[in-house]
């Protein structure tokens, strides 16, 4: 009974390990369709420098972020749609700065009355009453004046006491200091306001309307606008959220002008010498021949970089630093994507030892 359990787990075994070699042998022999053949561009040059190259905007990629840290409050704008220059692309909430606005347009217009109630002096108000009190004064002092010389015109000083002559004497005094005193202050009423006061006035309107436009320049900083035509190419937050602290990483928005597209092309090194910013140039999708895209020279970025964009191809040098050239896209009635990537070869001439 074992010998049989055995023998049929050895068929079994062989009848799994027959099925396995025939499904790889029938793999090997099917041939690749036209749908899953890809071929791989070749240079249409004798001599060719290649190299990577991204889809751009000609304007570059704007990185649009924020230079405050506030919660957003609204996105105007989505993904591939156009914007002008001076479009509002969100806001950012203020509910804080349009409530200190509010304090600040008050304190403005408090100095700003100040400031035109003392240039108004003198009042008639005050001039008049002024006037009426220096005649009263006037006129009190020239009733203790009589009162007074009254006293000296006696043929005997001894017709009054001492305390009488006294109290006209120094009634006579207080009102001729009150005179004074009123005639003074006549003259300080038409002098108007004192011009230290004016301008302690007016350093206080300057200082409030300083105020008010701070705040209203940081309003303006809440409201995020365009800063050229073009169009949004990524939108990277919502509302309600809030900004990232490291912006260079991952921005608000992308903006670019996709009107004309530009190529950012980065060739080895070791081929600068042989390259020729007049020589022609083209560009293939990754993976696909069949369509060219001419390049024209726009120009080169003399600051070589890190080799950053891998075509994995298996002599690919990746230790190795780079020169950019940015070319322009002549083709255009077939859609590219900012941030695609496409294989391009420059001619060249040959070199000496090829």
């Amino acid at each position: 009974m074992n010998r049989n359990y055995f023998l049929v787990i050895v068929c079994i075994a062989l009848g799994c390990l027959f099925l396995i070699f025939f499904s790889l042998w029938r793999e090997i022999q099917t041939p690749l369709t036209k749908e899953t053949a890809i071929t791989p561009p070749l240079a249409p040059y004798q001599s060719s420098i290649s190299g990577v190259g991204i889809v751009e905007a000609s304007s570059g990629n704007i990185f649009i972020n924020t230079p405050l840290q506030r919660n957003v409050k609204k996105i105007l704008v989505k993904p591939y749609e156009k914007v002008k220059k001076g479009d509002i692309l969100f806001y950012l909430d203020d509910s804080d700065l349009r409530a200190n606005l509010t304090s600040q347009e008050i304190a403005y217009k408090e100095a700003l009355a100040k400031l035109k109630s003392l240039e108004a002096l003198p009042r008639s108000e005050d001039l008049s009453a002024a006037e009426a009190a220096l005649k009263n004064s006037k006129a009190e002092l020239d009733f203790s004046n009589n009162q007074r010389e009254m006293v000296l015109k006696l043929p005997d000083p001894r017709a009054l006491s001492l305390e009488e002559r006294n109290r006209r004497l120094f009634n006579y005094q207080q009102a001729e200091a009150k005179y004074q005193q009123t005639e003074a202050n006549l003259n300080k009423i038409k002098a108007g306001a004192w011009q230290p006061d004016l301008e302690i006035a007016r350093l206080g309107v300057m200082q409030a309307k300083a105020s008010l436009s701070r705040i209203d320049t940081e309003i303006q900083r809440t409201i995020i606008k365009s800063p050229i035509n073009g169009t949004v190419l990524q939108v990277k937050i919502h509302e309600g959220e809030f900004p990232s602290t490291d912006t260079l990483r991952t921005p608000m928005m992308i903006l670019g002008n996709t009107d004309e597209m530009f190529l950012r092309v980065s060739i080895n090194q070791l081929d600068i010498p042989n390259f020729n910013p007049h020589a022609p140039a083209i560009a293939f999708r990754q993976g696909d021949a069949k369509i060219e895209f001419p390049l024209e020279f726009v120009q080169v970025e003399p600051f070589l970089t890190s080799k950053q964009n891998l075509t994995n191809g298996i002599i690919e040098k990746v230790d190795t630093r780079v020169l950019q050239i940015i070319y322009r896209i002549k083709k255009e009635n077939h859609p590219l994507f900012v941030g695609q990537q496409m294989d391009v070869f420059i001619e060249s001439q040959p070199s000496p030892r090829d």
